[in-house]
């Protein structure tokens, strides 16, 4: 289906696509005829078993062009820093071969990142402004504080989620890793933090649906729908490559590698929010049910009492027993019947 939908993509828009194809395969003759079903049989490979021959396929590409090298790749659990060592391998070997080639990540702002000056004074006025039901929270042990750490004069947030795993942090190390390397050897590097986005995939579990819906009462958090994250990382991606003065290029002195992307993510938040990302889950989840089913929640504490006082002393509330009466001849055939067939009620 991802071969299906690129493929149309490249027919309705501008620019070209290039697929490895499997040796010998016939690929003229689906394509003259567009034949997509039949295209999609002999194109693609493996990252996870093919990485040494990607890596030859992509050193042949373009020749005398300049390449851009992207790793967006994720895959559940130790998969993930498989295919994360799979593509560093790749990376390695086109930067050797091709000494113009240029290397793109997208961070996750869950993550231990280096913040700006900014971002830093940010975060902690948001503290100090935080309303008292916030600080009420963080009193008994729901929220804790966005606290930055700071090592040289270098200010790092520490965002990380522990739910997401170790395989998830590692696979993105070894990203930050590489682009510390690339860029020391002298390559462009993209590498910005991208916001949280509601993706089909976050979005189809439940609970993570919920805290998405209410994240941005910690402000100046907001998740970023799908076509936005992608728009702006893609404008951003565009930036750094042509853009000469971007801390991307290796010209530009950094007062550390790791201060790549520091002036140019676009994290949604993570970094001046005056509470961890790990912690703000549970109540954002809270106040988007609240809102967004709080006339059920209502109807449901109404019934609930009604019950516990029906069961304690043989009575309803006033308006529950004025709305069973105004329904008792509705009913009326019913009593009847249970009557006739003596079934207690």
């Amino acid at each position: 289906q991802l071969h299906r939908k690129l493929l149309k993509e490249a027919q309705e828009m501008p620019g070209k696509v290039i697929f490895p194809v499997k040796k010998g395969a016939d690929w003229k003759t689906p394509l003259a005829q567009g034949d997509c079903a039949a295209l999609e049989k002999v194109i693609g490979c493996d990252l996870l078993t093919e990485a040494p021959e990607i890596a030859t396929w992509i050193c042949s590409v373009a020749p005398g062009k300049p390449l851009v090298v992207g790793n967006y790749t994720y895959l559940d659990g130790a998969l993930h820093v498989q295919v994360a060592v799979a593509c560093d391998c790749i990376m390695e070997r086109v930067c050797k071969e091709r000494k113009d080639t240029a290397l793109a990540f997208l961070g996750t702002p869950t993550d231990v990142h280096v913040i700006s000056s900014e971002a830093k004074v940010a975060m902690e006025k948001n503290y100090e402004e935080a309303p008292a039901w916030m600080k009420l929270l963080e009193s008994i042990g729901l929220l804790q504080r966005n606290k930055a750490m700071e090592k040289n004069g270098i200010a790092f947030s520490n965002c990380i989620v522990s739910d997401q795993g170790p395989n998830y942090i590692l696979a993105k190390r070894i990203q930050h890793w590489r682009a510390a390397v690339a860029r020391t050897d002298g390559h462009t590097v993209s590498s910005n933090v991208s916001p949280s986005t509601a993706t089909k995939s976050v979005t189809s579990n439940a609970s993570f649906a919920a805290a998405y819906g209410g994240m941005h009462m910690f402000k100046p958090m907001e998740v970023a729908y799908e076509e936005l994250s992608m728009s702006m990382m893609g404008a951003l991606l565009i930036h750094d490559v042509r853009n000469p003065k971007s801390a991307s290029h290796a010209s530009n002195a950094l007062d550390n590698p790791l201060c790549i992307s520091a002036a140019t993510s676009f994290h949604g938040g993570v970094w001046r929010c005056p509470y961890t990302v790990s912690t703000i889950g549970v109540p954002s989840a809270v106040r988007y049910y609240l809102v967004t089913f709080w006339h059920a929640i209502l109807v449901g504490l109404l019934l609930t009492a009604a019950t516990v006082q029906y069961v304690a002393f043989g009575t309803l509330p006033g308006p529950a027993d004025a709305v069973v009466k105004m329904l008792a001849p509705l009913f009326s055939p019913f009593v009847a019947l249970a009557s006739i067939l003596r079934v207690p009620l």
